[in-house]
Order: structure tokens, then sequence, then C-alpha cells
């Protein structure tokens, strides 16, 4: 198996439909977008890489990011996507730990790129067609004969987790793995050929590079923002008459709240499709109003190929009648086996709160070079997420924490994530984290760290008052912290050590 047939499918059921919108206002064809990367290929095989070596990619959003994942499945290769948020010490740790042959790096991420890896041989990305690029390869080499063949279980690309608790870790996804989650998701989310899919949110995550390889099954178009600016998103929405995206959370936040919005013909929208953190009802409320596209959720991690649950389109509309339905992540997606796990691996009855384990096509093949990590986290074909849930009757799944996340103040579970959605609500808050802090008398305490809007001004008390109203009184924070900006990781989560670490100091532990 080898998923590149689905470009092959593509070309030859529509050698001369468009495949990507450029930024230059050209287009190319799928018979077009083949032939580049047959010939991208060839000049990665004439490198030398072959069936199992590692190829890296450091770059802006662009036909590159596509081509490259192509072009390294007809030689058996494995992508690895690099995070161009990192830091070079972390870069370069990813780098010595995958062991990339080469790398395509964007001109504007050279100096990243040669920090992390000064001896790796590099070749630009989406910088004309000179010596030393992409485009020289594509127009110099020989085309690849045929793809591959591959086994369903080997590995396709190499995503490095975000580090929220702990050292990254490289997941691998296999060929079977991106199939699988693409048909699963096809249906959920409803792509189709009319489509034209904006990638605005970074195309070196999962999500993103995921949810491709179900548009490419879909048949539908691509055009490509490089970096995400919320005044950027609008303006290509209505150049390129975009039908769908993918934006996390704080993107959505930042994009609601800027004038742009109103300024630009948004009609060809169709889709929002959120995920990668929790998001408030607030915001939710934000798009509703100031939007014109429904919206779809995913709930799912790096493990499990991008997508575990979907709440739909429909769920979204019924939602503004039945609110709880925000609070929801959606019901497992057909073809994801989901359960909630006790701590001694038992079943728990819907409205329980326990561990969200998963069994299904798309639970990666493991973690690369950590077998015990990866034996850790899939016990007899069940992912352990790391997520705290529950299902209702009807097989809605709610998040309420990470195992960690969670605070035990007085002997009383208190999940941050309502904390956090009752914080968001009032209309001064622009995002918050709820951590647990030392108290002599509770063991525990609610801390909550608070961004407020520019030029607004919230007490302590009155935002207590405001919580009290939503969740109950053992739940509401007993001390706060005023922050300009959370700390986050490289691919946008909140970074709760990093906040906890201060209040923990003189403690050999950081629980009570």
């Amino acid at each position: 198996m080898n998923i590149s047939y689905l470009l092959d499918r593509q070309a030859g059921l529509a050698p001369e439909r468009t495949a990507m919108l450029l930024e230059d206002g050209g287009v190319r064809s799928w018979a077009e977008t083949r032939s580049r990367v047959d010939r991208l290929a060839g000049g990665l095989r004439d490198l030398g890489v072959a069936r199992g070596d590692r190829i890296g990619i450091l770059a802006l959003n662009g036909p590159h990011y596509l081509e490259a994942s192509w072009a390294a499945a007809r030689l058996g290769a494995i992508l690895q996507t690099m995070n161009m948020r990192l830091a070079p010490p972390e870069l370069a740790h990813q780098i010595a730990d995958a062991g990339p042959k080469l790398m395509l790096v964007s001109p504007e991420l050279a100096e990243l790129g040669a920090a992390a890896a000064p001896d790796l041989r590099t070749f630009a990305v989406g910088a004309g067609s000179g010596p030393g690029t992409a485009e020289d390869l594509i127009s110099s080499s020989a085309p690849l004969d045929a793809p591959v063949r591959l086994a369903p279980d080997d590995t396709l690309a190499i995503f490095y987790t975000s580090g929220t608790t702990g050292t990254p870790k490289g997941v691998m996804i296999s060929h079977r793995n991106v199939l699988a989650n693409s048909a699963f998701l096809l249906p959920a989310i409803g792509y189709a050929a009319d489509d034209i899919t904006l990638h605005a949110a970074p195309m070196f995550h999962v999500s993103d590079f995921c949810a491709s390889f179900a548009q490419l099954l879909a048949s539908g178009r691509h055009a490509f923002l490089p970096r995400f600016a919320p005044e950027a998103v609008p303006a290509a929405v209505e150049r390129y008459k975009a039908t769908n995206l993918i934006l996390v959370p704080a993107m959505i936040n930042a994009l609601v709240r800027h004038p742009a919005v109103s300024k630009h013909d948004l009609s060809s929208w169709r889709l929002l499709f959120y995920g990668g953190a929790p998001i408030s009802e607030d915001l939710l409320k934000r798009c509703f109003g100031q939007l014109p596209c429904g919206l779809a959720q995913g709930y799912g991690q790096t493990e499990a190929t991008h997508t575990i649950c979907v709440l739909s389109e429909d769920d979204h509309r019924r939602a503004l009648d039945e609110p709880h339905l925000l609070r929801s992540c959606g019901q497992p997606l057909v073809g994801v086996e989901l359960r909630i796990a006790g701590e001694d691996g038992t079943v728990l009855p819907p409205g329980d709160v326990g561990e969200v384990t998963v069994r299904a096509a798309n639970v990666m093949k493991g973690y690369w070079n950590q077998p015990q990590a990866t034996a850790e986290t899939v016990r007899d074909g069940w992912l352990h997420t790391g997520d705290l849930g529950r299902l209702d009757g009807d097989g809605y799944l709610t998040l309420v924490d990470r195992k960690r996340d969670m605070i035990v103040s007085g002997g009383e579970n208190v999940y941050s994530a309502e904390v956090e959605n009752a914080l968001e609500g009032h209309p001064s808050v622009i995002e918050a984290a709820a951590i647990a802090v030392p108290d002599e008398t509770m063991g525990e305490r609610v801390h909550a760290v608070v961004v407020l809007a520019d030029g607004v001004g919230a007490g302590e008390e009155a935002l207590r008052e405001h919580c009290r109203a939503t969740i109950a009184g053992f739940k509401l924070p007993r001390s706060f912290t005023f922050a300009d900006a959370l700390p986050r990781t490289a691919a946008g989560k909140v970074r709760k050590d990093e906040l906890r670490a201060p209040h923990w100091t003189n403690s050999n532990r950081n629980v009570s």
C-alpha cells in the first residue's frame, strides 16, 4: 500500500482539473502536479534517498509541502515534519533523533535550519529555480518510473509531539493510518470535489497534513497562506474563494477580533474545522455571529493520526438550542472504537470520568526509537490518550482534563477545563489557565492565570463571582495571576508545567 496512489487516481480521473491555486495567480493541474512529484522523487532518488530514509521539511505553507509528502511516499521514504516555531536546540534534538538524509527549507527559515543542523544538506523550497533549490531538482531530474511497493504499516511520516508533558517523541504514522483516517474523516466533514481548502494553519502539524489526504480523496483543490495572520485570512478567503479552513482556537480568537473580517467577501466560506485545544463557549458564539461558515470540531491527537471524534456542523446548529453540546467534542468517527477506562482498566459506564482509550486503524505505528514508550501508550491495541473524559448516553465525549491537569482540593477533584471555560465566558477575559498550587489547608487550591483584553480591568472578586454562576463553589479560583499572554508550546498548547513551576519550587513533587 502506498498512499501516493491517491495522487495517481486523481491525475488519472481528472488530469486537467485544477489542483493548486498559486500565490502568483497561476494554477496547476493534477497532471502537472503528478509530473512535478515524480520528478522531485526522481531527484531525491538520484541524491541517494531510498526506502526508509527520512526527508526533513522546515517550511512555510505552500504547494511544496504536499509535493514533498507525495514524493517521499513514492520513494518509500519517511517525511519528517519540522516545527518552524522551535528554538534551534529543540529542533536539533529532533533532527538528531530522526536522522534525516537531507532537508527541504524555506529561505525565510534557512538561518534556523542552519543553526539546528549546520552539516545537513538542504534544498530551498518556494525560492525560484537556481542551484540548491527543489525547483532545480524538479526541472533537471528524470521522473521516478513507479511508486515503491510498500506494506500497509510502512511509515509515511514522523511527527513530534508538542512536549507538553515531557520530551517530544516522534510519532510514526503509517500509510494505513493515513488512508484509514482519510476514509473516517471524509464523511464526517463532507469534503467535496468543488471545495477549495485554504491552508492557513501550519502544514507541519498533523491536522493539516492528514486532512490534506482526506481532501485529496475528495478531489478538492488547495490554496495556501504562507503564515497565519488574522488580517491575511479574510483577504485570502476572498481571493481564492476558499470554502474550508482548519484553525486552532487561538487563531480563531485573533481572527474574529480583527476588523478585517468585516471588510472582505467571505461568502464562499463553507466550513471552519477547529481543534487542537479547548475552545470556550464565548468564542464559539462570536464565530456564530461573525463568520458565514459552518463549524465542526475535531478532537484527536498525533498518536491517532489527527482525529478521534467530530462535533459536526449539525451538532453546532443544534447547540444554539442545546448549549451543552458546545462543551462536547462530538462522537467517535465511524471506524473508531472509544471507551472510557478506569484506573484498573475496566470500561466505565456513561457519565463516569476516566481515561479516553481508542482502538482503530488510525492509531499510530508507534514512537520512533522508543519501544518502551510505545508499549506504555498502546496496550492490547488500545491507545491510552492520557485525556480524562466521559461519554453521555448518546455517545458524545466531553473532555474534562489531562490526567496531570486535575486539581485535588480538599479531597474534591476539580477539572481545570471547567474553570477555564467559566472564566473565558467573562467579556473581559481573552484566555485563562487553571492550575494547582499548594495550599496548607486544602492540599491544593485552584489558581487562575488570566489574560485580559487591552484597556480592560476586572478584579479577582468580579471574576470569581462570574464563575460562581456556572461552576460549584469548590471549583472557584482562590487566587489569580494576571498576565499579558499565556506561555505556549510550539504547537500552541498552554505550557501549564511552566505556569505551575514557580508555585512548587520548594517541593519535590507537583501535587499534594
